[in-house]
């Protein structure tokens, strides 16, 4: 009745001012400047306590929940409870020691994922089990549960901050320019070359010929010389 009386109005007052008159009435954009914020430096230490405070208050208002009582068949009850006691084994046995990696390695970017990835699974069975009890559960079960799962989304996105500024501070280090060596320069004495002009006009220097000793040949004597041989006279 209010929406049908308000849609009337409108109609009586388009009718009875004009477009002339709506158009004045409209309101004019007003051109914005939208500044990007950076967001501050998330605490990690803090968030860390806050993952431990929303999984351990989801843990015990999940064993409030009277799933047998929900108005729903055998086999739905079943399944939420198995999905609520799956939470609760997540909330104990995983959730401790993703904590105790990430305060062991002082946040590194490898295991805050891991804790991240691991909250978001936690987040989405956790919201589920909350509508869930809603729906089929009464209030005072609802109510505890999805102020958890709403502590649990916040978290997450805090650690997905967190997360995010460790890869750019990590990509920052890694893309640090390097100094270039020094070079030495040059030694002049090594590097310099004389440069002679060759004239066209001048003729080639003459090659002088090297003086040639002549070799002297010595008579070789024979090794055994025989004597002359001399007439023996005859007699008469």
């Amino acid at each position: 009745m209010k929406t049908a009386f308000a849609a009337g109005i409108v109609v009586l007052f388009s009718a009875w001012y004009g477009p002339a008159a709506q158009a004045q009435m409209q309101p004019q954009p007003v051109a914005s400047q939208r500044v990007q914020v950076a967001p501050p430096t998330a605490n990690l230490n803090t968030i860390l306590t806050q993952v431990q405070q929303a999984t351990s208050s989801a843990s015990v208002n999940i064993g409030k929940l009277r799933i047998e009582k929900w108005k729903t068949d055998t086999e739905t009850k079943q399944q939420f409870q198995q999905v609520a006691e799956s939470l609760q084994k997540n909330i104990a046995n995983a959730v401790p020691g993703l904590v105790t990696d990430v305060q062991s390695t002082r946040g590194s970017v490898v295991t805050s994922f891991k804790l991240y990835h691991n909250l978001n699974v936690l987040y989405e069975f956790l919201s589920s089990l909350a509508d869930a009890a809603g729906s089929l559960g009464k209030k005072d079960e609802y109510e505890p549960l999805a102020a958890d799962a709403t502590a649990l989304d916040t978290v997450r996105q805090d650690l997905s901050i967190y997360i995010e500024q460790a890869a750019v501070k990590l990509e920052a280090a890694n893309r640090a320019p390097v100094a270039p060596a020094q070079a030495h320069p040059p030694d002049p004495s090594t590097t310099q070359k004389k440069v002679v002009v060759i004239d066209e006009n001048d003729a080639p220097p003459k090659k002088t010929a090297k003086p040639t000793k002549k070799k002297t040949s010595t008579p070789s004597t024979p090794a055994s010389a025989k004597p002359s041989a001399t007439p023996t006279p005859t007699p008469r």
